[in-house]
């Protein structure tokens, strides 16, 4: 098994474990990267949740001014414990994150700590293969998106399609590109819109 066909599998499973009386209110899918090791790219992970249209007008009229559609859809104002699957380097997933490493060690993309924290050249080839294992992970997390959507999972679970939201919080900013490589441009059209007003 590759690791693209473990995430997909993962993934479908996360959808699955949306709990079926909240499915009419879910309203968008939350892709949040992370990193099992605080800044360590070698070990990301993929946190699967959602937000409801319930959640959404529990926050305050007054925390949603001047921009209503702030709470919709910033991630900040989501609930982020609402987790239905994680995928990658997390003891929740010893398989995934297996394979992972597995996959960046033959793509070259792995290494070692080097015990000599002095040797300048290795700490350039490092922050370049943080660069790149970074953008594997993120490639990784745009494919299972665009699969949720192209095979109809979404729409079979939800009633619909829903937008799925990418973002990593130590890269605030970069969402809005991620989230538009992974979905339909119909789905994703008020989201963007959004972005590109605030």
């Amino acid at each position: 098994m590759t690791f693209q066909d473990h995430m997909r599998r993962m993934g479908a499973r996360a959808l699955e474990a949306f709990p079926e009386a909240l499915r009419p209110q879910i309203y968008v899918i939350s892709f949040r990267i992370w990193r099992n090791d605080s800044f360590d790219d070698r070990h990301p992970y993929l946190a699967i949740g959602y937000n409801t249209e319930d959640e959404l007008r529990r926050v305050p009229a007054e925390q949603r001014d001047p921009d209503p559609d702030e709470a919709r859809w910033n991630y900040a104002w989501w609930p982020l414990d609402e987790i239905v699957g994680v995928i990658g380097h997390d003891p929740a997933d010893p398989t995934g994150a297996a394979l992972h490493t597995a996959e960046v060690k033959e793509l070259g993309l792995w290494y070692e700590d080097d015990a000599d924290d002095d040797a300048d050249d290795d700490d350039d080839e490092v922050s370049v293969r943080n660069e790149l294992l970074e953008l594997h992970f993120d490639e990784a997390c745009i494919d299972l998106a665009r699969h949720l959507h192209s095979s109809g999972r979404i729409a079979e679970i939800l009633g619909r399609p829903v937008p799925i939201v990418l973002f990593d919080m130590y890269r605030a900013g970069y969402e809005e590109t991620l989230t538009e490589a992974a979905n339909p441009p119909e789905v994703v059209a008020d989201y963007l819109a959004w972005c590109r007003e605030s």
